[in-house]
């Protein structure tokens, strides 16, 4: 039996009135049936692509049964589905809402997204009228909502385990997270750009055990997603994946994949997703093909080397920013450092001490491209006894001062929304 109209608008009603958060009764069909927000709010100056965006979120095929998160363009929303007794008949969105004062910057940037088509006097009385809402309040608002529809109290700490977009689990932390470090440094993804890069670096390496830390920022959870297709929303979305999945094809044939068998897959991928018809099957789909092109070169590099040679790469791609000795690596590997070091060279075609230098390189290259360390620090953090050394050896291997590696002209294609 489903809830009566009435009584939901009502509740409806009341979350807006108490928070001034604009509320959104969604139906099966994916059509904002019911909206309660500001005049001004309801002056958005993108208003009919962000309420395509906001409406793929409800969606019958396996309801969640909890609040879930997102953010779009710097705003914070959550949705809960309406279900009862197995009935699904559509979904509560509320939001948006700013953690913060959005910044000239961050206007700009959505301006340039929309192709400069919007107005920036009208986007920035749009983002001024938008509420003002921290996460956990966010979060406290959402189960309260689930409350009044289900009459059913739920564990903040399970909504928080299974909301990725909340970031909440760590919120304490002042470590940022760069996830290609994981377990190395932690650094935080600060764009979709950084993103990409992650993810197309695990591939590259055949990092398939990192996968799932990329996968938990989900794409509906944190990426910003844009429109390639201004009139569909699902041809947008398969428009960004397709993209995606050639992006990916071409880190795994740099890990070593052949040429054919990654062009093939990408084929068969790409075939596939054209026929599907829901995002969730989109998002599904493709990170079954990430999946696929990451354990193909991960196969690929443990048939490559022996078993101890490839237990020794795995420690020192991990550990770059300790100290790691010749001992320590020949103990976990249970070999005595002087075979070790014969079996490495052998196999690898060069001494540890240089596979290492090699890595430390390019995590220093990829520090000084995402992050504002000083050039000094970035030696110290991956150990270089001193920055001569660091700059004689950076530039050893790549030909350039890490200072003329930083100022050098960084035109790179990305896929910025995946």
């Amino acid at each position: 039996m489903e809830m009566p109209k009435e009584e939901l608008l009502s509740i409806c009603q009341l979350i807006y009135e108490a928070h001034q958060i604009p509320v959104y009764y969604v139906n099966t069909l994916g059509e904002i049936e019911y909206e309660i927000s500001t005049s001004d709010m309801r002056r958005n100056p993108y208003d009919i692509p962000f309420k395509q965006q906001i409406s793929v979120y409800s969606n019958e095929e396996d309801p969640i049964d909890f609040p879930i998160f997102f953010s779009n363009s710097n705003l914070n929303f959550f949705f809960v589905h309406l279900k009862m007794e197995n009935h699904f008949f559509g979904s509560i969105i509320v939001g948006p809402v700013l953690e913060s004062e959005i910044s000239d910057k961050n206007i700009s940037k959505i301006i340039d997204a929309f192709k400069g088509n919007v107005n920036k006097k009208s986007l920035t009385d749009y983002y001024h009228s938008i509420p003002i809402i921290d996460k956990q309040q966010l979060l406290a608002i959402s189960l309260l909502m689930y409350f009044l529809i289900y009459r059913k109290k739920l564990d903040k700490s399970f909504v928080i385990q299974n909301n990725h977009a909340l970031n909440l689990v760590n919120i304490e932390s002042e470590d940022l997270d760069l996830e290609f470090s994981n377990g190395r440094r932690n650094l935080i993804f600060h764009s979709n750009l950084l993103y990409e890069r992650v993810l197309l670096d695990y591939v590259k390496h055949g990092q398939k055990d990192k996968l799932k830390d990329i996968f938990d920022y989900s794409i509906i959870g944190e990426a910003e997603l844009g429109l390639l297709s201004k009139r569909n929303r699902l041809r947008s979305e398969k428009n960004l994946m397709i993209t995606g999945i050639a992006l990916v094809c071409r880190a795994a044939i740099e890990g070593g994949l052949n040429d054919e068998i990654a062009f093939t897959l990408s084929d068969f991928y790409i075939q596939q997703l054209e026929e599907l018809g829901s995002l969730k099957a989109i998002l599904k789909l493709t990170e079954e093909a990430i999946s696929d092109f990451t354990n193909r070169v991960h196969q690929l590099n443990v048939a490559k080397y022996s078993a101890p040679i490839t237990a020794c790469q795995n420690y020192i791609y991990n550990h770059l920013y300790s100290d790691i000795s010749l001992d320590h690596l020949a103990e976990i590997c249970h070999l005595s450092p002087n075979y070790l070091s014969s079996l490495f060279r052998k196999e690898v075609g060069a001494p540890i001490s240089e596979y290492i230098q090699r890595l430390r390189v390019d995590e220093a290259k990829r520090l000084i491209d995402l992050t504002n360390y000083s050039i000094a620090e970035i030696g110290t953090f991956l150990n270089f006894n001193d920055q001569s050394y660091f700059i004689k050896t950076f530039k050893k291997h790549t030909g350039l001062t890490p200072k003329q590696y930083r100022g050098r002209d960084r035109g790179t294609g990305s896929l910025s929304k995946l």
